[in-house]
């Protein structure tokens, strides 16, 4: 049950994260209705790619080479958009050529491609013929070191870029443009192109794979769980604003069926466990199955922790070798030779030391590079808006939650839980204990939860627990009647409604705005003013983020 107290010390943040957790379970349990084109454009969107930039000059530089038995090691360097550095890795296997192509974006590793375990995947596949582009993530977060190349693009958990330019869209946006530079090569044969990468990197994996249809099959790696068994996944990269809107992973994976999609994960990962990774396969089963392509879809569940490791690269390996050369199924191919194991074992063999200055692609003073939130400034100015309908992005909470009314008098007052309240008898805003990540994944902010709630807990209010709304579950009969019982109960002992609202803090001020959408005759005394979406940066309050604000309009008028 959801409590707004009237006292701060009694706000009840836990039930309300509980709330948001149950609301993403619920979108991830359903099946999908979006036809693939609809999805894709969705998606797009999600990682702000709609439109897709423009494909210009990505001035790519060999800037050297290593000679290794049976492979070679370029070291590349190219721009993504105009003045934005992208440092990557190309391992181009011995002989003439053409070459099938892996792209491999790395994951969470400290050295990004350095990583000896980032290495070994690009030896093992070269070893295999493949050639291997290994592209550095943007920006810095475990990997906040001298090694990283990519450093001064900022911060890889960054809030603000959620409004427009998220860090996964920037990635994907690399990698897609890495391939445009392979296919200006006649070494290397574009028509048969898979993708890997593990946690961070099968994020990537699976997003590139969903929107480039050049990527014939796909490999995500300890990341492509349910979200039905846990929606809680760590670093921000993994939290793409409003992707539920497609549905789970599963529905994200599938926009691409029947082409070819084998999950590997391991049996001792807590953040992405083997629960979530069957009920992916599960899911994407029965999507295959109706396209008569079952076999098209496998699943791997190796002994170990979060990494990948030897045993994964295997099965990698032998399921590009059926889908990209045409070979026989099979489980997994030994690898040729000894190379680090993984992440997980300390023990580094056939892979270069991460200080070796030969891994670098650039030296540091020829990193000078745009950032992501040079990016961010450019496609909030470049904005493709849709107008913000209230009633249609009501959620009807209280399918995840008991919501009692509150009894109020004519005015109500709300503050954000660490500025001091302004009366005695005040609302106090959580706005510190909320879980955004929830909120980014169901594309809403925490004013815009806040307000619903108190929309919904208001006198005149919709009707709580059994409120169905565009985009939730239609009400069952029992909930309808019970419905219907309680609307004739609050005709006859109707609770005045309140008419004035006083807000204190930031996020009250916009939780107040909110509100006024829902109840335009309200009126409200707000401590903040505000007059775009950009606000949240300029205040530098990562509550306030309204996620791809950059595709909607700002919905208030100069009150």
């Amino acid at each position: 049950m959801l409590h707004f107290s009237r006292y701060p010390e009694s706000v009840d943040a836990e039930t309300i994260n509980k709330m948001l957790e149950a609301r993403v379970i619920d979108l991830a349990s359903r099946k999908s209705t979006l036809k693939p084109e609809e999805a894709k454009i969705k998606l797009l969107r999600c990682l702000g790619l709609e439109p897709l930039p423009p494909r210009t000059d990505l001035k790519a530089r060999v800037t050297g080479s290593i000679a290794r038995e049976g492979y070679r090691l370029e070291k590349l360097r190219y721009e993504s958009v105009p003045g934005l550095l992208v440092t990557a890795h190309l391992y181009v296997p011995d002989g003439e050529g053409p070459f099938p192509v892996i792209l491999s974006p790395h994951g969470h590793w400290q050295y990004k491609k350095a990583s000896p375990v980032v290495q070994a995947r690009g030896i093992s596949l070269a070893l295999e013929g493949f050639a291997t582009l290994i592209v550095d993530s943007p920006g810095f977060s475990w990997d906040n070191n001298d090694l990283n190349e990519r450093i001064s693009l900022g911060d890889h958990d960054d809030w603000f870029l959620n409004m427009g330019k998220c860090i996964q869209g920037v990635y994907v946006w690399d990698l897609m443009r890495g391939l445009d530079y392979l296919e200006t090569r006649s070494d290397m044969d574009c028509s048969r192109v898979g993708i890997t990468g593990t946690s961070g990197g099968g994020t990537a994996t699976m997003y590139a794979f969903a929107i480039d249809e050049r990527i014939k099959c796909a490999v995500p790696a300890c990341y492509a769980t349910s979200m039905e068994v846990n929606p809680h996944n760590g670093c921000l990269c993994n939290h793409v604003p409003g992707v539920l809107e497609i549905g789970d992973r599963s529905d994200v994976l599938a926009m691409r069926a029947p082409a070819p999609v084998m999950l590997i994960g391991a049996t001792n990962d807590e953040e992405f466990p083997p629960k979530g990774h069957e009920r992916t396969f599960e899911k994407l089963k029965s999507i295959y199955k109706s396209k008569r392509k079952e076999a098209n879809v496998r699943l791997e569940l190796v002994e170990g922790g979060h990494d990948y490791s030897r045993r994964m690269r295997e099965a990698m390996v032998a399921f590009f070798r059926e889908h990209l050369l045409g070979e026989a199924k099979r489980s997994f191919v030994a690898e040729k030779r000894p190379l680090t194991d993984g992440g997980l074992n300390r023990f580094e063999v056939g892979t270069l030391p991460i200080t070796d200055p030969r891994l670098m692609a650039t030296t540091w003073f020829e990193r000078e590079t745009r950032s992501c939130r040079d990016l961010l400034d450019e496609s909030l100015a470049n904005s493709i808006q849709s107008p913000y309908h209230p009633d249609a992005r009501l959620i009807g909470w209280g399918r995840h939650t008991r919501l009692d009314k509150l009894k109020t008098g004519n005015t109500v007052s709300i503050h954000d839980l660490n500025v001091v309240a302004p009366v005695a008898r005040s609302i106090a805003l959580p706005i510190g204990q909320i879980d955004q990540r929830l909120c980014i994944y169901l594309g809403v902010s925490i004013p815009e939860v806040l307000a619903q709630l108190l929309h919904h807990q208001l006198p005149s209010g919709p009707e709580g627990w059994e409120t169905s709304r565009p985009g939730t579950l239609p009400p069952d009969a029992l909930t309808s009647m019970i419905a219907s019982v309680k609307t004739l109960v609050s005709s006859a002992n109707p609770e005045v409604a309140p008419t004035k609202l006083i807000a204190t803090g930031e996020v009250a001020s916009m939780t107040a705005m909110f509100l006024k959408l829902h109840r335009p005759s309200l009126e409200i005394e707000t401590s903040h003013h505000f007059s775009s979406w950009s606000d949240a940066i300029k205040l530098n309050i990562r509550q306030l983020v309204q996620p791809s604000a950059r595709y909607l309009e700002w919905p208030f008028p100069a009150w």
